[in-house]
This record gives C-alpha cells, sequence and structure tokens, in this order.
C-alpha cells in the first residue's frame, strides 16, 4: 500500500514537471516566435524607408539632369574653340572685334547676356561683330564655374557652343550653390544634339581646365580686367551695364 502511494505521489511529480517542461518549451516557442516577428517588421520598415529613399534620389537625379533647358541662340552663328580654349564667335572680316569675359554662375554675367545677349549674338550672325569668348573659372562654387567653362569649350569643339551658352544663361543657376554636374552638363549637350563619346569623354575629363586656368591667369594679369563681365574692343573696356547703349553706339560708330 505504502509503495503504491509513493509511485502515485512519483508519478503526479512526473507529470507534473513534465506539464511544466511543456509549458516551458510553448513559452520559449512563443519568445522565439514574437522575436522573430519583431525582426521581420524591423527589416520591412527598413526596406521599405531604404527603398523610399533610393527612389527619391533617383527622382531628385532626374530632376536635376532635366533642370537645364535646352535652348537655341536667338541666332544662328558659328563658333570655333581656340588652341587656349577661348572661342571665336563670328566672321574674321568683321570690322568690330570684342573680347568677352563671363562666368557661368556669374550673375552680373547672366544680366548682361539677359540685356545684351540677343544683340550680341545678332551682330555675331549678321557680320557685324567678331566676338572671342573667354570663359572663366572667377567664383568657382564647388568648381562649377569650371565645370561649366570646360563643357563649353567641349560643345564648341563639337559645333554646339552658342545653344550651350545660352541655355546655361537662361537658366544660369544661383550664386554660391553647387551649380550644375557634369552629368547635367553632358546632358544638356546631347540634347542640344551633340553626339557620340568625345564630348562625353572631355567633360568627364576636364580637357580644357588647365586652358581655362591659364586664361584666368593671364586675364588677372591685366590692369584693365576687373571681374566677370568684362567687355573689350581694342584698348577700349566698356561699362555694359552702366551704358545700355554701348553696343549701338559701336556698330554707329564703326559705320561712320
Amino acid at each position: 500500500m505504502v509503495d503504491t502511494q509513493r509511485k502515485q505521489r512519483q508519478q503526479g511529480k512526473n507529470k507534473g514537471s513534465g506539464s511544466n517542461a511543456v509549458a516551458a518549451a510553448r513559452g520559449a516557442s512563443n519568445d522565439r516566435r514574437n522575436l522573430l516577428i519583431g525582426v521581420g517588421a524591423v527589416l520591412l520598415v527598413a526596406i521599405v524607408v531604404i527603398v523610399g529613399i533610393t527612389i527619391k534620389s533617383n527622382q531628385i537625379d532626374q530632376d536635376k539632369l532635366a533642370a537645364i533647358g535646352a535652348e537655341h541662340a536667338s541666332s544662328e552663328y558659328t563658333a570655333v574653340l581656340q588652341d587656349d580654349s577661348t572661342v571665336l564667335a563670328g566672321n574674321n572680316n568683321a570690322k568690330i572685334k570684342l573680347d568677352i569675359y563671363e562666368d557661368f554662375i556669374c550673375p552680373v554675367c547672366g544680366q548682361f547676356e539677359q540685356g545684351d545677349g540677343a544683340q550680341v549674338e545678332k551682330a555675331i550672325a549678321d557680320g557685324s561683330i567678331q566676338v572671342r569668348y573667354h570663359m572663366l573659372n572667377m567664383l568657382q562654387p564647388d568648381g562649377y564655374s569650371l565645370r561649366a567653362a570646360n563643357a563649353a569649350a567641349a560643345a564648341a569643339k563639337a559645333g554646339k557652343f552658342a545653344d550651350f551658352h545660352n541655355s546655361l544663361y537662361k537658366h544660369e543657376p544661383d550664386e554660391n550653390t553647387t551649380g550644375y554636374t557634369n552629368d547635367q552638363l553632358i546632358n544638356l549637350g546631347q540634347r542640344l544634339g551633340i553626339t557620340g563619346d568625345q564630348f562625353t569623354n572631355e567633360v568627364k575629363s576636364g580637357t580644357y581646365n588647365s586652358k581655362v586656368q591659364a586664361d584666368l591667369d593671364e586675364a588677372k594679369k591685366q590692369r584693365w580686367f576687373g571681374g566677370t563681365p568684362t567687355v573689350r574692343s581694342g584698348d577700349t573696356t566698356y561699362d555694359v551695364l552702366k551704358d545700355p547703349q554701348w553696343l549701338d553706339k559701336l556698330l554707329n560708330g564703326a559705320k561712320s
């Protein structure tokens, strides 16, 4: 009888221990499942965030690529890249020879182009003047002045300087910003009709950077050079912002 009672008590203990073990195992299993669910939820949120950032970043990149409007010069003219990276626009037989010094992120240059650009282009196209464009890296916010000047030289090499120059001033970046990237400049050139790899390679490699810098260094040595824009004909420097009739006077003087 006593042995029977002992066996029953032992069986009860074993049964209780077994139940506790099962409960513990179930609890551990639930904990692992909850942990996995939590980790999975965190990973899912992280993936959604990363995908969202990637999509937004790609959208920003596309927006930037589309930001430079492709414009055409108001009057068509021939522009030829020179060995020193300057661009000679117009007929060699023109009576008036101008040197125009500009920077593609110079706001005053932008004002000059918006005010006088179309008239200058027309005078180049009809043979009244010949312009040597000096695209300089004066301001250099994050290297944009140099990038743009180099790209403009590459565009001149490809026969698209007039449109490229016009586009960058019609959609000039704000001063003290990073300006446009090389990819954006390449994209603009392609939309203006530049084909082949040469333009792309010249923009990316900075083919004309050293010549642009040399042109700036030479300009700074001149007593008459006070920054951009500077417009000269012979030994005369024109205050193009204070005298809106400067080109008319120059053209009329050449006719008399």
